[in-house]
């Protein structure tokens, strides 16, 4: 039997997991010396992730953890999902290692942000989370930055660790994220979001993403784009109804379902070989389209399937383009006449977040079921495109891009089929688009000196 670690979240600590632990040591007979909690600080501002990530690394060696390939298994819970991937990422896969995890089982993990992130950073996160902090009315500033949602830390981990070569894969570590679709209760309700368990959505917790690379070229010419990428490596994903991010993580010893979940986790870190865990995502897959079915024709759409859809606008010269306005829309229809553009802002996007520290990234929640009914009544193709400032088309600026007139940029359709290929229920798409800067022959122009005189 492999030693386990279970690692906690941002404000928790690792007595909170004594419980879950030592159902796991009493039901899989693993002995007490091979469980191991992990605990760091996580309510302190001068705290980054790369100070989490080495910290790790130096507790793993301190307490001689084993580190060949497959020799441990591993929890981790809420932002200890971001802190391991990191540290396999940083410590192992750029290095040509291989991470020493066997299987890895995410709670409710953070993977792609949190809608609470940004709340922790104001002022009563810090009053009520800062007050038992060990620096008072600290809240770990850097890293709610990085736990926010479209956050530049969680794309470009992305890049890293879902989109190159990595060791989540059925040869490498075998990966269950497990996560629930229930809000909080009581007081607590205040913090829940719709597709969420009430710290974290459960699109933003699947690793199983996709991005996209879009360009905008000057004139009214079509975008260019490539096809979605799947993330690499084969991850396995639960839905599990009516637990929270709290209940995730076997906390409430009252849940009906505890034994349940207890199951799945002791299933998660027996898988053993390639084919059993093929069959375990499979059986995963089928849990959770089980699950998103029952509320699918729910008049709340707490439950319905969301999409964390995730845009980074850069132009052509590496610039950060934050002032901009992602549009979706009907072209046929003009102005207030479009029927397709209003149901979409109003029905299908749900939330849309700017990161508080570089508003060129931006999530926007999008609730699939009720686009997917939109498109089907409206019988439309939907259009995307952006308009971004500064604007080239005022007189006054000698700098910007063409973006806010009927000829100034193109679009990119999608047919109804393409609605549900660009749109899918519980993951993260990452859109990369590229604007094309401009400059007017005023900002810098050469004349003879005959001219001048």
């Amino acid at each position: 039997m492999k030693p386990l670690l279970i690692i906690h979240g941002w404000s928790d600590e690792a007595d909170s997991f004594v419980a879950l632990a030592s159902a796991i040591e009493t039901t899989s007979n693993r002995t007490v010396l091979s469980v191991y909690l992990g605990n760091y600080v996580s309510l302190d501002d001068d705290v980054r992730m790369t100070d989490l990530v080495n910290g790790l690394q130096r507790a793993w060696t301190q307490q001689k953890l084993p580190t060949d390939a497959k020799s441990i298994d591993v929890i981790v819970h809420s932002t200890g999902g971001l802190v391991i991937r990191d540290w396999m990422t940083t410590h192992f896969s750029v290095k040509g290692r291989k991470p020493p995890i066997n299987n890895l089982v995410m709670l409710a993990p953070a993977n792609f942000g949190s809608p609470l992130a940004h709340k922790g950073r104001a002022l009563y996160g810090r009053v009520i989370k800062g007050f038992n902090a060990n620096k008072r009315f600290q809240t770990g500033a850097h890293i709610l930055k990085a736990l926010e949602m479209a956050s530049p830390y969680s794309w470009d981990l992305a890049q890293r660790d879902r989109f190159q070569d990595n060791a989540m894969s059925a040869t490498g570590v075998r990966t269950t994220v497990i996560v629930g679709n229930t809000g909080y209760s009581g007081i607590s309700s205040l913090a829940n979001e719709l597709g969420s368990d009430g710290t974290v959505y459960v699109a933003t917790a699947n690793l199983n993403c996709a991005a996209i690379e879009v360009s905008f070229p000057a004139g009214d010419r079509r975008p260019k784009f490539n096809a979605i990428r799947k993330s690499r490596g084969d991850t396995a994903f639960l839905v599990m109804d009516d637990f929270n991010h709290s209940s995730i993580a076997y906390k409430d010893h009252k849940h009906a379902q505890k034994d349940a979940l207890l199951g799945f986790i002791l299933r998660a870190l027996d898988v053993s070989n390639t084919e059993n865990f093929k069959q375990w995502i499979d059986d995963c897959e089928s849990h959770s389209a089980a699950v998103l079915a029952i509320h699918e024709g729910d008049s709340d759409s707490h439950k319905h399937g969301f999409q964390n859809t995730v845009f980074r606008v850069r132009d052509d010269q590496g610039y950060d383009v934050q002032d901009y306005v992602i549009e979706f829309y009907n072209d046929t229809a003009k102005g207030d006449d479009d029927r397709l553009a209003e149901l979409f802002n109003k029905d299908a996007v749900v939330k849309v977040h700017a990161h508080k520290d570089n508003g060129s990234y931006r999530s926007f929640m999008i609730d699939c079921s009720a686009l997917y009914r939109i498109i089907e009544a409206q019988d439309q193709v939907l259009n995307i495109s952006i308009s971004a400032m500064p604007d080239l088309n005022e007189e006054r600026n000698l700098v910007g891009y063409r973006s806010f007139g009927n000829q100034d940029i193109g679009q990119m359709t999608l047919s109804a089929q393409g609605v549900r290929d660009f749109f899918i229920p519980n993951r993260t798409l990452f859109i990369d688009i590229t604007l094309t800067r401009q400059q007017k022959d005023e900002l810098f122009w050469i004349k003879s000196l005959d001219d001048m005189v």
